[in-house]
């Protein structure tokens, strides 16, 4: 059951991204592969903490933020306000199949539910073009998770490209891996 967050995350997410952005949102922003045009998807988006660095990279291509959160695509559309291309939704079964260059998640699939990733992994998958890449960055501390998503990616016909993991601020050590549809 989806629940909306409380003002009060919201307020610190907004802190957060004020106090921590470049160190955090801009530093995974820096590490998606968005030359050129490219149709890219922030699953999770919340208020738009990466999305505001990635926008600021990408120069000729369209960005969809996606959140089931009202709340969160709320804020998002206020933190994006400056910016014309980008498009927001509310539910995945709204995504096309091959559609996207890029997809990534930011502190997001952790905190889904294993029976919700069965079904929202496939999704994120089909909405990938051949050849897209699907970048997430999560807790390392979350280890059955990670196990879980890296499982169903692979089982979802993603191939991993890249895998590092990092000290992020305020959040600890974190896996960013990169993965590729064939």
């Amino acid at each position: 059951m989806h629940t909306e967050p409380a003002y009060s995350e919201i307020f610190l997410t907004r802190c957060a991204f004020v106090i921590y952005g470049k160190k955090v949102y801009k530093s995974f922003s820096d590490r998606l592969p968005l030359e050129g045009a490219k149709e890219v998807l922030d699953f999770g988006c919340g208020m738009g903490t990466v999305a505001y660095y990635t926008l600021k990279r990408l120069e000729s291509g369209r960005l969809t933020c996606l959140d089931i959160s009202e709340r969160w695509l709320k804020a998002c559309r206020k933190t994006l306000r400056d910016f014309p291309d980008v498009s927001f939704i509310n539910d995945r079964a709204a995504l096309e199949n091959d559609c996207f260059d890029i997809i990534y998640c930011h502190f997001v699939l952790h905190d889904i539910q294993e029976s919700e990733l069965e079904e929202a992994i496939p999704d994120l998958v089909r909405a990938l073009k051949c050849g897209g890449v699907l970048v997430f960055r999560e807790p390392l501390k979350e280890v059955q998770k990670l196990v879980t998503i890296k499982r169903l990616l692979s089982e979802n016909g993603l191939i991993l490209k890249d895998s590092r993991i990092t000290d992020v601020p305020l959040m600890g050590n974190s896996l960013e891996s990169v993965y590729m549809k064939a």
